[in-house]
């Protein structure tokens, strides 16, 4: 195997290890919390009442999509008579739940007597229980209130198969294409982080998601515990505070990211000091490389310069394996902050300047063209395209020129640009994961990777003016 597909196996490894690991966090979202959402998608046939006052019923937009795109797969769907006896014995599920939640509202009512119960405790009860339609028992053959998504409606397909006959009823390639389009829905949803009980999200992605307690969050995992749930709360309550709205968001976000931020500057600031000295010495170590141009080839060379480079980090009293450290510390703080960011209810609702903060960032630039909602995205993607551009280079470009001003150069270095050449595609693979995941994830996540690369930035900036005082001064 050459060089080249090594190099190519070696980096396809690593992006593909960012993935994993940027999903290393627990889901929060419960089956309650995922059947919700599914309920807001199918909840139900709707009445219209025509112009001659004859009431009929219909399906709801999303489901008579999947009814037409199955149509054209070929497969049997089922009548309206199906859809009807789904609706009751989804209302048989959703009433006694009511009923024990609002006893003063359903006085008198009984499923024994249907008359005896109002239109409008109906209608509540079906909106506020329905979703037991999609959570049931797992590997029961009879309805009931359980965790396992789809069970009930599996039974149901069975039963009213015997009692409509086969022919109103769905065939099993409908009944796949059904339940894999909902699980598909229930499966995207992650951001069921918050402290408070109500509905998040935008348009027809809102729907009611529970309150989560640290106990939930340590019983996911000790990063969940002791990381993803508090920077999530905190998230939560700094947008409260603002007023939400959208820019309460954006603020909680920016506000987080810096308080996270300073304190990891705080607790690795020993090492992060040792770090910007050894970059400091990129102009001492360019001239070691100079010494022996041949490290590459020649093992005693290979060898001289790593003892030279060794002394001369002594020296400075200075870890080389300080960087190294300092990620292993970093890293699951990263990973915690990603998860608390794409995991918090709150950032799903609202939107900013026509941008809905739940919305991907990438299928917010190609719909809606031209629309303000539209520009918002172009315009935060492509800042936040530039910002981590210049957040993954700055640092290099200071040392390049400093190396430049203080290294005079005498030909060409094998070793040297070997290890620049791995440290620049290293730099370019990390760019490319975070564009294509914020591409992919929502607007929240995009300003949160925005208010990153401002803040790293920043801190090269003031770190690299500190060191060039302290050199002056020297």
């Amino acid at each position: 195997m050459n060089n080249r597909k090594k190099k190519i196996i070696r980096w396809s490894a690593l992006a593909m290890g960012l993935v994993l690991l940027t999903s290393c966090t627990a889901n929060f979202c419960s089956p309650e919390d995922k059947a919700h959402l599914m309920f807001t998608y199918d909840p139900g046939l709707t009445r219209m009442v025509l112009e001659d006052n004859t009431e009929i019923a219909v399906l709801n937009d999303h489901v008579q999509k999947l009814v037409n795109d199955a149509k054209n797969k070929g497969y049997v769907t089922p009548s309206m008579d199906f859809w009807e006896r789904i609706d009751e014995e989804t209302f048989k599920l959703a009433f006694p739940k009511y009923k024990e939640a609002h006893p003063d509202k359903t006085q008198g009512m009984s499923l024994e007597n249907p008359e005896t119960i109002t239109p409008d405790v109906k209608y509540k009860s079906f909106k506020e229980f329905g979703f037991y339609k999609f959570l049931g028992v797992k590997d029961s053959t009879i309805v009931g209130y359980g965790s396992e998504l789809m069970a009930n409606w599996k039974i149901w397909v069975h039963q009213l198969g015997l009692e409509l006959g086969i022919e109103n009823v769905p065939d099993q390639d409908f009944n796949n294409f059904y339940e894999k389009s909902m699980m598909t829905i229930a499966n995207q949803k992650r951001s069921c982080i918050t402290l408070h009980e109500g509905e998040y999200g935008t348009g027809t992605n809102k729907s009611l998601v529970s309150a989560k307690s640290w106990k939930n969050a340590w019983q996911r995992g000790p990063i969940e515990g002791l990381l993803v749930y508090p920077i999530a709360a905190l998230v939560e309550v700094l947008t409260i505070a603002f007023g939400a709205g959208g820019w309460g968001q954006v603020g909680a976000i920016l506000l987080t990211t810096l308080i996270v931020r300073g304190i990891l500057v705080l607790a690795t600031l020993k090492t992060t000091i040792g770090t910007q000295k050894m970059s400091a010495l990129q102009p001492e170590r360019a001239k070691l490389q100079q010494k022996y141009p041949n490290s590459d080839t020649n093992k005693y060379e290979k060898q001289a310069l790593a003892q030279a480079q060794m002394a001369l980090y002594k020296k400075h009293k200075i870890n080389p394996m300080g960087s190294i450290l300092m990620l292993i510390v970093q890293f699951p703080v990263f990973i915690a902050v990603w998860g608390a960011m794409n995991g918090s209810a709150i950032l799903t609702s609202d939107s900013v300047l026509g941008l809905d903060l739940s919305a991907q960032l990438g299928a917010s630039m190609t719909k809606n063209f031209f629309s303000a909602g539209w520009w918002t995205a172009v315009v935060l993607f492509l800042i936040m395209g530039v910002s981590q551009f210049i957040s993954s280079r700055l640092s290099t470009w200071i040392n390049k020129k400093r190396t430049k001003n203080e290294v005079v150069r005498l030909g060409k270095n094998p070793a040297a640009e070997k290890q620049q050449s791995q440290s620049k595609m290293m730099m370019n693979v990390m760019f490319i994961m975070i564009i294509v995941m914020s591409w992919t994830l929502p607007a929240a996540m995009g300003i949160y990777w925005l208010a990153g690369a401002l803040i790293s930035i920043a801190q090269t900036l003031i770190v690299d003016a500190i060191m060039n005082r302290k050199k002056k001064k020297a």
